[in-house]
């Protein structure tokens, strides 16, 4: 009988130990994300995929929410390149240091273009998607996330859409 109430008791304790470890320590701390990203683009587009570097700088604001302010340069190849900066906000549907899924939704700018030099090629950008992070040390974490972004696009043709799927390391200070 002492057996099994030490059993018992062991699980118990095992049970309320490993629930108290998986839960996160909400700290309200500002981070840096550099990015880098595979983007596939719009079909109406001559290249179809690229390469992106970008980053971000971000606030955890609560155990549910983050904002980030992020830029990126997208590489389509010789006929397209894309340069954008947007503000996003990520709904953590259950923040944990194991696995955090997350789902984003933001607004920006993007210009389409070589160089920034005119206004003709500058447009609002909307984009959503999800993604998750996994905690690598206590002040890094890695992420990865998948995004949809639109835009408009020059001389009354079709809006243009791209995915991004990105992957990176928030580093907390």
């Amino acid at each position: 009988m002492k057996t099994i109430r030490l059993v018992v008791a062991g699980i118990i304790f095992g049970a309320i130990g490993g629930t108290a470890s998986a839960q996160v320590d909400i700290v309200h701390n500002w981070y840096v994300a550099p990015i880098v990203s595979l983007a596939v683009n719009s079909p109406h587009r001559v290249e179809h995929y690229g390469v992106a570097g970008g980053g971000a700088v971000g606030k955890v604001l609560s155990e549910s929410w983050n904002v980030e302010l992020n830029g990126q340069y997208v590489d389509f190849g010789a006929h397209d390149r894309q340069t954008s900066i947007g503000l996003d906000a990520l709904y953590f549907i259950k923040r944990n240091r194991i696995f955090s899924p997350f789902v984003t939704l933001g607004a920006g700018g993007v210009y389409e273009g070589r160089a920034p030099n005119d206004n003709k090629n500058k447009w609002l950008m909307l984009r959503g998607g999800a993604g998750f992070t996994v905690g690598v040390t206590r002040n890094i974490d890695f992420r990865m996330d998948a995004r949809y972004q639109w835009h408009g696009s020059k001389d009354g043709a079709p809006s243009l859409g791209d995915y991004l799927i990105s992957s990176g390391l928030n580093i907390y200070f």
